[in-house]
């Protein structure tokens, strides 16, 4: 017995040897194929934002990040937990202030970098047509929808002071339509201050994320998920009328009174309320266009491609009247940038072209409307009064 046990001892190391040397063999193998790919054929990475709970809103990014986006440039986080630089609570004299609220596409990830996204693009704009300074501060952030937003005035937009405040929205808000037809009361998902539990990522994710080799995993999946959704979503075979009928009336009234409360609290406090009607590619010239399709995520909001369309035009008609009957200032955002995939990434979120359309529609509306040419000369000569 002692003699088999002092044989075996001796094949221990072996069979661990066995063992480690495969495994060293595959990490050596994936480090040089990393570093391979990172030196030969990088593809671009971007970060995810750090959310904070406020109480208010469902989240808000912590302050003072600075994320690498798809296209390797930073994009800067302020004091306030929003994009771009770090604004006084005042506007200057003299300076006109405006802030845009909305989700992701006005946060606008996609985009070059912090000069591009459109509330920047319309800052030069106004600036420059003008001939005054002029503040566009971004309050828009990924996954807000109308109803937070409108909590992100009341307890941070109103607080900046502005004179004028620009609302764009429409793709978040229309995720919660079919669960509102679907219940009694409002989902709790629907309510701002709702937590935002597992959107972080901890610190080893985040470094797993960079990897070359997960980006390429990551992108083959991304697209053999297009490949899914095209299957379930262009016919009715899997979700059969839910996916096909239309949106009901309750639904639409709850999207509807988002927009009138947020442009009667502008109004209260004296600003100009702009409602700005979202681009898409969400159109009905691009029903048979595959490519355009499959860069749609109409499984979020539980609709075929048609009903969301006929959904998509409903909306946009809702906002325009909303902004008639609030005395807001109505954008036609969705016909003015063009529905392409060269103006927009996906559904709705733009790229630096479509940022740039977007801004100068916006700046042509605006310069048209004797509201907001008088309370840019109000601005100018309160400026020019206090600098005596």
């Amino acid at each position: 017995m002692a003699t088999r046990e002092a044989s075996e001892e001796p094949n221990k190391p072996r069979r661990t040897l066995k063992i480690l040397v495969p495994l060293v063999t595959l990490l050596i193998m994936l480090v040089l194929l990393e570093l391979g790919l990172q030196l030969l054929s990088p593809l671009p990475f971007s970060d995810k934002l750090y959310w904070l709970s406020d109480g208010h809103t469902k989240a808000r990014p912590e302050p003072h990040q600075e994320l690498i986006n798809v296209a390797g440039n930073p994009v800067r986080i302020n004091h306030l937990g929003l994009r771009g630089a770090d604004w006084s609570w005042r506007p200057a004299p003299g300076t006109l202030r405006l802030i845009t609220l909305g989700g992701s596409s006005t946060f606008c990830f996609q985009v070059t970098d912090d000069e591009h996204t459109w509330p920047a693009v319309l800052e030069r704009q106004l600036a420059a047509r003008l001939g005054m300074p002029v503040e566009v501060a971004n309050l828009g952030l990924p996954g807000y929808d109308t109803a937070n937003s409108k909590v992100n005035y009341l307890f941070t937009g109103r607080a900046l002071e502005p004179h004028v405040v620009l609302v764009y929205h429409t793709w978040n808000d229309m995720k919660f339509l079919r669960p509102i037809d679907e219940s009694d009361g409002l989902p709790r998902a629907v309510l701002s201050g709702k937590p935002s539990h597992g959107v972080n990522q901890p610190l080893a994710a985040r470094i797993f994320r960079r990897l070359q080799v997960v980006r390429r995993i990551d992108r083959a999946l991304t697209r053999m998920r297009k490949v899914d959704r095209e299957n379930r979503y262009t016919s009715l075979e899997q979700l059969g009328e839910r996916a096909h009928k239309p949106v009901g009336e309750r639904a639409w009234g709850w999207f509807r009174k988002n927009f009138e409360d947020v442009a009667l609290f502008v109004r209260t406090d004296r600003r100009l309320p702009v409602l700005i009607s979202q681009a898409s590619l969400i159109h009905r010239a691009n029903l048979d266009n595959q490519e355009y399709r499959l860069a749609i995520s109409n499984d979020w909001q539980g609709m075929t491609h048609p009903r969301l369309v006929d959904s998509w035009e409903r909306a946009t008609q809702i906002i325009a009247e909303t902004a008639r009957a609030e005395d807001a200032v109505y954008v036609d955002g969705y016909s003015a940038v063009p529905n392409d995939l060269e103006h927009l990434k996906d559904h709705v979120h733009l790229l630096d072209p479509g940022a740039r359309v977007l801004a100068d529609a916006i700046a042509d509306t605006l310069l048209a409307d004797a509201r907001f040419t008088e309370i840019a000369e109000r601005v100018r000569t309160s400026g020019a009064a206090a600098s005596k």
